[in-house]
């Protein structure tokens, strides 16, 4: 999923929470996936945590976009 995510992730401007929302949902239904799957490894990656106080949405705009990209790039290699 992570794979999936990045590109979509570094096109993604501008760089809102409403935007990031809208942007991973139409994601998944693109892959046919449920959003949990899709915003569950993106989350873990992006908090560092598998257990957070936030989704995946409010943590990447939190983030910012150069520091979620950076954690999901982080967590692509970790896996391999």
């Amino acid at each position: 999923m992570l794979e999936k995510t990045l590109p979509v992730l570094e096109a993604l401007e501008p760089w809102t929470t409403e935007n990031i929302h809208d942007t991973l949902i139409a994601l998944a239904q693109q892959l046919g996936v449920k959003n949990a799957t899709l915003m569950w490894p993106l989350r873990i990656a992006a908090a560092g945590k598998l257990v957070t106080p936030g989704g995946a949405v409010e943590i990447c705009h939190i983030l910012g976009k150069e520091e979620t990209l950076r954690r999901v790039k982080v967590g692509m290699e970790m896996l391999g």
